[in-house]
């Protein structure tokens, strides 16, 4: 959890992300450390969203403390939620988590030497958001087992029914049709996390990005490849989220 700010505590400036400009309604979320409001820092045209944090706490422990569980749980929902409330009004660069700045100079100059790349990034997502496929094989549906008489006819039977090879994968011609899809109502895509790589039944996921104005041809799509596989794959689409995966390193 986060901890109480001590009176007179040196603090660093935490950042949530970017903007082109400032929206329309304040931003009334809390920080990360569920305390210090969110405020703007405007650097060569850009807007930095960032708030007041301790120093020992996010910079100097931030290792240590992201080795406790429930403070990272903590402070990892109140980042996304602080970009979440970002994103409602403007098109946000999300920073990762735990990017913070000595003061408002060094994130200045940060952005100073991104300039080119942050504008590329900028006219990349907008009007934008990321969405997350993933397909899963449809486990079968277990048959009741059949009356036995003995121990070792109800092994056998038992036997009979666990399934004898892996789970088919998704056919070339079948995959290869539902990505270019996919590819059609999205602007880029990108490699989705490790961490749900192992996910049991898993045979395909991405991460894309998809103009606003695409959604229901997205929507369509996957409802298109849901009843073409009924039977034996189900899809899952996670978003719409804030372009987490299309911003480019260090922003």
């Amino acid at each position: 959890m986060a901890t109480e700010m001590k009176s007179g505590e040196r603090r660093v400036l935490y950042l949530y992300g970017m903007t082109e400009a400032r929206p329309a309604k304040p931003v009334k979320q809390a920080g990360v450390d569920l305390k210090s409001p969110i405020e703007a820092v405007e650097c060569e045209k850009v807007v930095c969203w960032v708030s007041r944090v301790s120093v020992e706490e996010f910079e100097q422990s931030l290792a240590t403390n992201m080795e406790n569980l429930d403070w990272l749980a903590t402070a990892s929902v109140a980042h996304q939620r602080a970009i979440a409330a970002l994103a409602q009004n403007a098109d946000v660069l999300p920073a990762r988590f735990g990017t913070v700045f000595r003061d408002e100079r060094s994130l200045c100059v940060h952005v100073r030497g991104r300039v080119k790349e942050l504008a590329k990034d900028f006219k990349r997502v907008k009007d934008a958001d990321e969405w997350g496929v993933k397909v899963f094989e449809s486990a079968p549906v277990a048959a009741p087992l059949p009356k036995v008489k003995s121990g070792k006819d109800y092994l056998m039977a038992k036997a009979a029914m666990l399934p004898r090879k892996a789970s088919a994968q998704i056919p070339e011609e079948e995959l290869s049709e539902f990505e270019t899809a996919l590819e059609i109502v999205s602007e880029d895509t990108a490699a989705p996390g490790r961490i749900s790589s192992g996910q049991r039944g898993l045979s395909f996921q991405t991460t894309l990005l998809v103009k606003r104005s695409n959604r229901e041809q997205l929507q369509s799509v996957l409802k298109k490849f849901s009843k073409k596989w009924a039977a034996t794959r189900s899809i899952e689409c996670t978003g719409p989220w804030p372009p987490y995966s299309f911003v480019s390193q260090d922003s």
